[in-house]
């Protein structure tokens, strides 16, 4: 009888250390991928000035509107204080543009689309993603960040009146951060967004990423959602984008490289064919790999936002320099056949 209890208790301590060990990885875990992301003074690998990175932003176009750029500030749902940078143009704005960047990156890594909207008479606010930069917090990965953006869209609302006009723009995390907040029932205010290669789940991020890491994806990915639960009280599996894109109601313009790794273009294509909106657009660039198709194609890639806000906002076409547009969004069937 003695030998039986001793041999429990030896079975019990290993289940325990196990159990110890297990939750130990899984925080860790979170914590690898989900905790605070390192600050840079640039953000995007090219100091201010000293040209362009390999997304194609010229950080020293901050510098040419510096002294109409501030700081705002709110706080979260969960009390977490978050910042971000408030670009005004000259004249005084009725519309404004809150462009989300993607993991791991600052504002900066948007420059492109900020000088898009900014050039087209947008004020532009850009929202530190939590996590990131001045924003406190753990990494959100559009799930929580969602609820970000609309207290996000309340602060500009509150800040313009009742009369502005709001787009909703974001590439990769930001990008499925607009789809997920666009479908839950965002002020009137709010009249269109703009995905740029945003994914559709994070539960199926996850198996992708860990994938192209050559890690066991089974394993990893149990140990990941133990700590998702202990840390952000939900599951990788409830974090769903594509529901929330079938609740939609305003135009949407989904674009998405095809030759992307990251957040592959099935993704695109899915939360496009559930977006519930009646103008929704697909433009597929497809030799562009995760966040690269303005690389792969300026000119497409204006000319596409271009023509979709256009539309939108009611605003005059851009004349290049050959007195041509600049060109507007191909149609939903063409786009949607090139991403077959």
């Amino acid at each position: 009888m003695q030998g039986l209890f001793i041999a429990l208790a030896v079975v019990a301590g290993v289940i325990v250390l196990s159990a110890v060990l297990l939750l130990t990885v899984a925080l860790a875990t979170v914590h690898s991928v989900f905790g605070r992301r390192k600050s840079f003074a640039d953000d995007i690998g090219v100091k201010s000035g000293e040209g362009v990175d390999r997304f194609g932003c010229d950080v020293a176009w901050f510098d040419t509107v510096k002294a109409n750029t501030e700081s705002m500030t709110i706080t979260a749902f969960d009390g977490i204080k978050l910042g971000s940078l408030l670009i005004k143009n000259a004249e005084r704005s009725n519309r404004v543009a809150i462009i989300c960047h993607g993991y791991g990156v600052t504002p900066r890594s948007m420059q492109v689309q900020a000088k898009l909207f900014y050039d087209r008479g947008f004020d532009v606010l850009l929202p530190y993603m939590r996590g990131h930069g001045v924003s406190e917090g753990r990494v959100g990965m559009a799930w929580l960040d969602r609820f970000d953006l609309l207290r996000w869209t309340d602060a500009v609302i509150g800040a313009y009146g009742q009369s502005v006009e709001i787009a909703f723009v974001g590439t990769s995390m930001g990008g499925a951060t607009v789809v997920a907040a666009a479908g839950m029932n965002p002020p009137r205010q709010v009249k269109c967004v703009v995905d740029d290669c945003g994914f559709s789940s994070q539960s199926e991020q996850c198996d992708r990423s860990i994938k192209n890491a050559k890690l066991p994806v089974k394993p990893m990915k149990f140990v990941l959602d133990i700590g998702m639960r202990l840390v952000h009280n939900y599951s990788l599996h409830d974090a769903d984008i594509t529901p929330l894109a079938a609740s939609m109601t305003v135009p949407a313009l989904f674009i998405h490289g095809g030759n992307d790794k990251v957040v592959t273009p099935e993704c695109g294509q899915k939360l496009y064919d559930a977006c519930g909106s009646a103008d929704k657009t697909f433009k597929m660039f497809p030799d562009a790999g995760h966040a690269l198709s303005y690389v792969t194609d300026p000119d497409g890639y204006l000319g596409c936002i271009n023509g979709f806000i256009e539309k939108v906002f009611s605003l005059p076409p851009v004349v290049v320099d050959d007195g041509e547009s600049a060109g507007t969004p191909v149609s939903d069937k063409a786009d949607e056949s090139a991403a077959q």
